[in-house]
């Protein structure tokens, strides 16, 4: 399963693959390495369409990023056997000796915003923990600063099961267990990606992500997640985790907060009242929770009766938040002054989508543009995303150069009509 030609999911054996399928293009793969005398560790892609016929699309002379799949259904040591290969060593097994044992399914966690077109993400992972019962390979802890110069990948996560779908629910189950907070990341994504029936089913081909991208990208925050969100925003803890009040509302009398994520601000009204309990209502529904306790990183809350766990990290007006499964980002918006006209409709001036390199200006100033037109093209993690003019007119401000790098929101160009 893959987004922008790049794989997300991968997993041995494929659900598409039969023996006799898996033979011939083995048989395929050996002929071309032999014609060409390869020695050494090396992957071949193929293409495979619906009637059945595979296609050659290219070959790596590596192990390529899910090996972990291959070496967890067969328990040998691809990267071991690698470097014996290239030290002059020979194979100390034969093909007979490859024995596929269960499934595997392996997801890449990037660093990228999948509600956003998968734009690159970077600054620093405030709060990392892996799941438990899977193989996880990373270089991650709480603090470390994810850069803009490399490909968004930060972690494969791996599962093994007996089954395919053991395997899938030990990944889903892993998953939700992570705790990814500070940088967006895919996790939430993936998930939904798991869960859908399609790929549970083994159905899912190249063009899943394209065919499903309104089960997979419409996540709305329900109300609870909202108050969840309020809650947390309100209560902050010490250093000893013992809980401290930083209440901005007035007991049992209700009040406005404004709450933004993903660019979408939610409005409620919020009613605090004794035992730490809360009534938050948006858009004519309504949520009452119970904080029943909070510390550095974890509010645990009664919804409905249901004890719920919520794993955050608040920064300022910032919160980032884990619940069932999901992740998300708000902003407090509350006390920030609305936007100006102007902006809302449209100033002329185009933003930074993200932290990256400029690696195109593709207009001078002084030029003529019409709306949509291409001006700077950014490039962050191996991706580039194109920056077009919102209106028509004249390019009145240029403040980025070829190889500059440049921070979100920064304002790069601007068009006057």
């Amino acid at each position: 399963m893959q987004r922008r030609h790049q794989k997300l999911i991968e997993e041995a054996p494929s659900p598409a693959v039969t023996p006799a399928l898996r033979q011939r293009m083995g048989e395929i793969a050996i002929a071309a390495v032999k014609s060409i005398h390869y020695e050494g560790a090396g992957t071949l892609e193929f293409l495979l369409d619906e009637a059945g016929e595979f296609y050659f699309m290219e070959m790596n002379t590596r192990l390529q990023v899910e090996h972990p799949v291959t070496e967890a259904i067969t328990g040998l040591d691809l990267v071991a056997m690698q470097v014996r290969v290239a030290a002059g060593e020979a194979l100390s097994l034969s093909q007979a000796d490859v024995v596929f044992n269960g499934h595997a399914i392996e997801v890449r966690l990037c660093a990228e915003d999948a509600s956003q077109s998968f734009l690159p993400q970077s600054g620093t992972l405030v709060r990392w923990r892996a799941g438990e019962e899977l193989r996880v390979e990373h270089a991650l802890s709480a603090g470390i600063e994810i850069a803009p110069f490399y490909d968004s990948m930060i972690a494969k996560i791996i599962s093994h099961g007996d089954t395919r779908e053991e395997a899938r629910r030990k990944l889903i189950r892993g998953l939700a267990k992570t705790v990814a907070l500070g940088v967006t990341t895919n996790q939430s994504f993936l998930s939904r990606c798991l869960a859908h029936p399609i790929f549970a089913d083994g159905g899912a081909t190249t063009s899943f992500i394209e065919a499903n991208s309104k089960a997979l990208f419409d996540v709305d925050p329900k109300i609870e997640t909202l108050a969840f969100a309020i809650a947390a925003m309100i209560f902050r803890t010490a250093e000893s985790k013992h809980m401290i009040s930083e209440r901005r509302l007035t007991n049992s009398f209700p009040a406005s907060m404004r709450l933004e994520m993903n660019g979408q601000l939610s409005a409620a009204t919020v009613t605090e009242h004794k035992g730490r309990r809360f009534n938050v209502a948006s858009k004519e529904t309504t949520c009452e929770i119970e904080l029943i306790g909070i510390s550095q990183d974890v509010a645990r809350f009664i919804c409905e009766g249901v004890d719920e766990r919520v794993i955050f990290h608040r920064d300022s007006v910032d919160l980032d938040m884990r619940y069932a499964g999901n992740y998300f980002k708000f902003v407090d918006q509350t006390l920030a002054a609305p936007l100006p006209l102007e902006e809302k409709s449209g100033d002329g001036k185009i933003r930074a989508s993200m932290n990256g390199r400029v690696a195109g200006v593709l207009v001078a100033l002084g030029d003529d543009v019409v709306a949509g037109q291409p001006m700077i093209v950014l490039e962050a993690m191996k991706m580039e995303h194109v920056h077009r003019a919102a209106t028509a007119g004249k390019v009145t401000a240029l403040s980025a150069a070829v190889d500059d790098q440049v921070a979100a929101r920064r304002v790069i160009a601007e068009v006057n009509a």
